[in-house]
């Protein structure tokens, strides 16, 4: 009988073969697609020895100086490789199948964010922690969710370049059939930012009891602050700190080039942290996405879950272990949490996890 593990352990290493393909095939590399992903592409290329020598983007798009129509790639290269630098790449392959790109000699993509966030892992790695993997996928409560699971494992093996297109869904924290909001809802938004998951939070809940805004990094923090200041948003607390399992001092590392903002050995300065079991005890709405720490804020605010049951969304894409440790711990902080996974862009990042009763 074929099992989820099969699925996901199966399959050939794509990436490592179609680098292995640029890497040989001497002709000039041409990227399509200049917007949010591309800097990330760029970087992982650059990683495995390879320089873009054009970009191109559809009419109209609006993207940096370097960036030419199709017609001028073509005019230019007697023959090119493409790589795709949308994240969606089955939006972009059915643009180019609507192009004149005969000249092309192969079309390529990478789901990039596993290597730049991280987070890989290997069959070993996968063996090695089979039953708390399987005890993890076991806790999902949805076919979704277990689709997503897989997908999420098998582009981590290298299978299939875009196995998250299909499960992608929008509504990211906030997901209808998940979450019900309420107007009373107690709030912690960890990893603020500057304030767009707030404000989706309170437009789609129509208020709340109070908010606690945590964001580690000075210039976020001031920001957030003075947005909530010039909307006049009431019971919203800004907290410049980040969260943690104890009150602590941590190194932090600054948003730079590809990376966001976050607790690193390597950090430039220092931010204070704090727990949520002490600065948010009424918390009923929990959400993390704090590149990595999401386990320990969540031992941070494990008193707060046995108590009030808060909704959880937690973002379980930044650490390899994170998949299965974080459903095992909230199981065993609140047994009748039921568990269900979304992903919420078609490549290796934003994935949550969320917990309701």
């Amino acid at each position: 009988m074929t099992t989820p593990w099969d699925k996901i352990t199966s399959g050939p290493g794509c990436a490592e073969e179609d680098l292995r393909k640029l890497q040989a095939s001497g002709l000039p590399l041409v990227l399509y697609g200049d917007g949010w992903y591309a800097p990330y592409l760029r970087e992982y290329l650059r990683r495995h020895g390879l320089a873009p020598a054009a970009v191109f983007t559809d009419a109209g798009f609006t993207a940096s100086q370097e960036a030419v129509s199709v017609e001028e790639i073509r005019r230019r290269f007697k023959k090119f490789d493409i790589v795709i630098a949308f994240a969606n790449a089955r939006l972009a392959r059915e643009k180019l199948a609507l192009k004149d790109c005969a000249q092309a000699d192969g079309v390529y993509f990478f789901d990039v964010m596993h290597e730049l966030l991280g987070n890989t892992l290997d069959r070993a790695y996968l063996e090695a922690r089979k039953e708390r993997f399987s005890s993890a996928y076991a806790l999902l409560g949805d076919t979704l969710s277990r689709e997503t699971f897989e997908a999420f494992l098998a582009g981590k093996l290298g299978g299939a370049a875009e196995p998250l297109a299909a499960v992608c869904r929008k509504e990211q924290y906030f997901p209808k059939e998940i979450i019900n909001l309420s107007g009373r809802e107690v709030f912690v938004d960890g990893g603020a930012y500057t304030g767009d998951t707030l404000l989706t939070f309170l437009r789609l809940a129509g208020g709340c009891a109070g908010c606690y805004a945590f964001e580690p990094d000075p210039a976020n923090a001031a920001r957030l602050a003075a947005t909530v200041a010039k909307r006049g948003l009431r019971g919203i607390t800004v907290v410049n700190k980040g969260l943690w399992s104890a009150p602590a001092t941590l190194p932090f590392a600054a948003w730079h080039g590809t990376s966001a903002s976050a607790v690193s050995g390597t950090g430039g300065f220092s931010v204070e942290a704090d727990t949520i079991d002490r600065a948010a005890p009424d918390a009923t709405f929990i959400k993390l996405d704090i590149e990595g720490a999401e386990l320990e804020a969540l031992k941070g605010a494990a008193q707060t879950i046995r108590r009030n049951r808060p909704k959880l969304a937690v973002c379980v894409y930044h650490r390899p272990a994170d998949l299965f440790e974080i459903p095992l711990f909230l199981k065993s902080l609140a047994p009748e949490y039921r568990f269900y996974l979304r992903q919420h862009q078609p490549v290796a990042c934003e994935t949550v996890l969320y917990a309701v009763i």
